[in-house]
């Protein structure tokens, strides 16, 4: 129904404003766009394994909160010699690490990889046969909330943070297109339209959008 309420109202704009309304549209695009995901890690951390998993997962459209996820999956090497430093932006970052002797040590190079992610977008996968109080320790030292954690050895202890994560990611979807449409300049007819479907949608014209940790 939102969607229909925002479709609806680019077109409703593009009669009155027709710049106004091309970038309703072209924020709507981005917005239906197939979800990022990146599965990053450093070399010997099974990232490769761990890719291929949530590629089969996705293929096999895992269901999350809103209905099917459409995903482009990539890998990302981390910590590579010479190379330079990864650019985690996606939408979704599923980060791998390996277990530790100690799991409350974190390797510099996965804690400065992590402390670029927005910690609401990180699913992080220990790989090896490590338990609940194992990951919690290794989310603490990364900086990953405890619930995003997962120790995974087969596909069906991923899938279940996978989507919960990929609905969060959604959300915050949604609250950047409402945060983009908000602040595109109008007509007056048109602005007036813009702030009754903010109305509509439960967000007013100067409310700010950006979500805290979830």
């Amino acid at each position: 129904m939102t969607g229909e309420l925002w479709h609806h109202l680019a077109a409703q704009v593009e009669q009155l404003d027709a710049q106004a309304g091309r970038l309703i549209r072209r924020a709507l695009a981005e917005h239906t766009a197939a979800l990022r995901v990146q599965v990053a890690g450093r070399a010997g951390t099974g990232r490769e394994s761990i890719e291929a998993q949530v590629r089969e997962l996705l293929l096999r459209r895992v269901e999350i909160e809103g209905g099917e996820v459409d995903a482009a999956v990539a890998g990302v090497a981390v910590d590579t010699p010479d190379g330079p430093d990864p650019v985690l932006d996606a939408d979704l970052v599923v980060y791998v690490v390996p277990r530790r002797l100690d799991p409350a040590v974190a390797h510099p190079a996965d804690r400065a990889a992590l402390a670029a992610v927005d910690p609401r977008r990180v699913v992080l996968v220990v790989s090896g046969e490590s338990d609940d109080a194992e990951c919690a320790a290794v989310a603490c030292a990364v900086g990953v909330p405890p619930h995003q954690v997962v120790a995974v050895h087969d596909d069906a202890r991923l899938a279940e943070p996978l989507a919960a994560r990929a609905a969060v990611v959604r959300r915050l979807r949604d609250e950047e297109l409402a945060r983009v449409v908000a602040g595109v300049p109008a007509a007056p007819q048109a602005r007036e339209l813009v702030e009754q479907t903010l109305d509509l949608i439960g967000l007013g014209p100067m409310e700010s959008v950006a979500a805290g940790p979830q």
